[in-house]
């Protein structure tokens, strides 16, 4: 028997169907559940777990095997009469542990998987964020790779390469601050609002911080972090923000449409929010030092 869950994150209602039976929907508890809801409304996607995809006429357009990070999934992308067709391979596995393929107009997809059920819980959990991504690039919306906290009313996003920091400069701010909250540690979202504001939402994909939290809070600002021998915190300008910003969003860029709605969204956030560099220790002072820069700019604003 098949069955249907619906979810909806930063506003987006999408669905996934799949055998009653599958191991999947019990490891999709955690981190879906907050995000699940019985509303029946137009879906920016709906996701279909099969057997088998089957393809035809493929034509490659991108792959990520030449400078694939250390536990990312090896990436190849094709384009077919059908849509766009994705091959994910976990790193160190012997074949390619899930293919998806989705429709032309992003709304319609279908995934197989293999392997053993981490391999195929892991490449689940990134075709999900694919077509989420896919699906909503034209609608004010950015799927971040960063860390982010609520603090005193706003959001704040840290960005930087895996392995500088921002989910340690996170826990600096829950130790070193009172009444700070993290919202999620790897893929927050982001999107404008009906009248531009930029809010942060909680999202099902964290990495490895077990952090699903359905929430959401306008964006105060923008951190890059970088390792120093000190803690200085930088603003940055217009164009430098915006270059900061959009290095840590995901984006298909060779779509001429998706890069356009992500280009869109970066400069509806950088008019309205503050970015910064942040030169810092791993410690609790490099905290206090970056909280006290980020807010200051809300309370000039405020007097």
């Amino acid at each position: 028997m098949i069955r249907l869950n619906r979810y909806r994150v930063a506003g987006h209602l999408f669905s996934i169907e799949q055998d009653e039976s599958s191991f999947l929907w019990e490891m999709m508890q955690e981190s879906y559940g907050p995000f699940e809801c019985d509303e029946d409304g137009d879906r920016r996607f709906s996701l279909a777990v099969k057997e088998n995809v089957e393809v035809s006429g493929k034509t490659a357009v991108y792959t990520n095997r030449n400078d694939v990070e250390e536990g990312f999934l090896i990436l190849d992308v094709s384009r077919t009469p059908q849509g766009h067709y994705f091959e994910l391979t976990n790193p160190g596995s012997s074949q390619v542990n899930g293919c998806l393929l989705v429709s032309s107009d992003y709304r319609n997809a279908e995934l197989s998987l293999r392997g053993n059920r981490l391999e195929q819980w892991y490449v689940f959990n990134s075709a999900v964020d694919f077509c989420f991504l896919l699906s909503t690039a034209a609608h004010d919306t950015l799927l971040t790779h960063s860390s982010s906290v609520l603090y005193r009313g706003r959001a704040y996003l840290f960005l930087g390469k895996s392995g500088t920091g921002k989910s340690t400069h996170s826990r600096m701010w829950l130790d070193a601050l009172e009444d700070v909250i993290l919202i999620n540690d790897d893929h927050p979202v982001v999107r404008l609002d009906a009248d531009g504001t930029p809010v942060v939402y909680g999202s099902p994909w964290s990495g490895k911080t077990r952090c699903y939290k359905n929430m959401s809070a306008p964006l105060g600002g923008v951190v890059r972090i970088s390792r120093a021998p000190h803690n200085r915190a930088v603003r940055l300008s217009p164009i430098q923000a915006y270059a900061s910003l959009m290095t840590s969003c995901s984006g298909m860029t060779w779509e001429k449409d998706l890069a356009d709605g992500k280009d869109r969204t970066l400069q509806g956030i950088v008019r309205r929010v503050p970015c910064w560099v942040m030169e810092c220790l791993p410690d609790e002072d490099a905290a206090r030092v970056c909280s006290e820069a980020v807010t200051a700019v809300h309370q000039e604003g405020n007097e």
